[in-house]
């Protein structure tokens, strides 16, 4: 959260298919609605129009869109909530800095334009306190590209940019700190296919159904306590999965030999862990990376318009 001299907040909010990021906060994308049954624990709990709610437990399945229904702007209140709880705020005007994945942005920017400002004025109570925010302004930003975006005045040269999330992987070619659109894509790749993969695998094998944090332990090198046959499994499962990432990119028309690969957010890690290929890459693990850049990002709209 970056707070400024007359009181507004700018918030970044990366709304993934498996986490809500801000620059500072974590939690799952899962929506419980409760009706009128108030919750047994404030963990998680959430209170809006009179109905509860938890929201941020587990992982809600993907769709084809974020506003469709009220859970993007749910997941948003959470999400303020917690970046405001921690500078001690429960009242404030907030400037939302979002993003949308690069091939979707010019598409879906006027959706989300018009989704937030449906309703501004968000009355609320999150994990038992009360929270009065006004929207005021919204900025959209592309994912991946804002991940960078701290850094672009020092990229020189010819880079290659791999989101991978949840859903989709992000690529985005810069050339001197400038995305080159017709040269940067989004792909179908992403963690949670990989994930069901390695499910349906170790379901043909071994007959068992692992959850999804089991065997995200192993791609992210975490103590584990899946039999080693399991461990096994799923190291080469996500090991031929990142190695198709890598063929499809060159299918593309990227020459991963001779252009310097910078991956990003969480989906590094498995890269990071898992990749044979060493030579001019680069990794940058911090799964709050867009959130952070779609902040300073706004930051930087906000000065060149002599608002702050």
């Amino acid at each position: 959260m970056v707070r400024l001299d007359d009181g507004k907040c700018i918030i970044g909010f990366d709304n993934g298919y498996q986490f809500g990021k801000t620059a500072r906060t974590l939690f799952g994308n899962g929506i419980h609605a409760m009706g009128k049954v108030e919750p047994s624990v404030r963990e998680h709990s959430l209170k809006y129009g009179r109905k509860f709610y938890k929201v941020g437990e587990g992982r809600a399945a993907i769709t084809e869109d974020k506003v469709s229904d009220e859970d993007a702007r749910l997941l948003t209140m959470a999400a303020v909530a917690k970046e405001l709880s921690m500078e001690g705020l429960r009242k404030a005007e907030v400037i939302l800095a979002v993003g949308l994945p690069f091939s979707d942005y010019g598409r879906e920017k006027g959706r989300l334009l018009e989704y937030y400002s449906q309703k501004p004025g968000l009355r609320y109570e999150y994990e038992g306190t009360r929270y009065d925010v006004d929207i005021c302004r919204v900025f959209v930003f592309p994912q991946c590209y804002s991940a960078v975006a701290p850094r672009l005045g020092n990229m020189e040269g010819s880079y290659l940019i791999v989101d991978i999330g949840s859903k989709t992987t992000d690529v985005v070619y810069l050339e001197d700190g400038i995305p080159i659109e017709r040269r940067s894509v989004t792909v179908e790749r992403a963690m949670v296919k990989w994930l069901r993969q390695i499910q349906r695998d170790l379901q043909v094998q071994h007959g068992k159904d692992v959850p999804e944090e089991e065997i995200l332990k192993v791609i992210l090198r975490q103590e584990s306590l899946l039999p080693k046959a399991y461990v096994t499994l799923i190291k080469e499962g996500i090991r031929e999965q990142v190695h198709m990432l890598e063929l499809e990119l060159r299918e593309r028309g990227y020459d991963l030999d001779f252009c310097r690969v910078i991956y990003v957010g969480g989906g590094a890690v498995a890269v990071r862990n898992f990749s044979e290929r060493k030579q001019n890459i680069a990794y940058d693990c911090d799964i709050h990376a867009n959130a952070i850049g779609y902040e300073y990002l706004a930051l930087q709209i906000l000065r060149s318009q002599g608002a702050v």
